[in-house]
């Protein structure tokens, strides 16, 4: 009798172990679905979809796993304005945050941005926005 208690406890505890590895396994796999961070613009910034957002800093997301994603741009926690891009791979990282942009009076019109560390550039130009060169 002794030793099915002792059998029972070793099966209970490789029961919780098991599910608890199952659940650590479920909740490191998964990760957010989207790559964030944070890009500063200077002046009044317009995209080609003819989103227009005041100079500030924002936390961009980019959804993974897209070549043409919907790139969010939040202030406070709240989206703020939503523009498609193209996915472009990069021979190495880059160093740091660029925006890629022209000028069109007070505003700069984005063409595209390299996020720091992301070895991506998101492509916001359209072949309208070539004219402006």
């Amino acid at each position: 009798m002794r030793n099915q208690g002792r059998i029972l406890s070793v099966g209970t505890l490789a029961t919780i172990l098991v599910t608890a590895c199952f659940g650590f396994a479920a909740g490191g796999s998964h990760k957010s679905q989207e790559r964030k961070t944070d890009v500063t613009f200077s002046t009044t910034t317009k995209f080609n979809n003819g989103t227009t957002l005041p100079a500030g800093t924002y936390r961009m997301e980019v959804p993974d796993n897209s070549p043409t994603p919907a790139v969010t741009f939040a202030q406070d926690g709240k989206v703020v304005a939503t523009v498609e891009a193209k996915v472009v791979t990069e021979q190495k990282k880059n160093d740091a945050t660029e925006v890629d942009s022209i000028n069109q009076g007070d505003t700069q019109v984005v063409r595209a941005i390299r996020p720091g560390g992301w070895t991506e550039e998101l492509v916001f130009a359209s072949d309208n926005q070539q004219a402006f060169q």
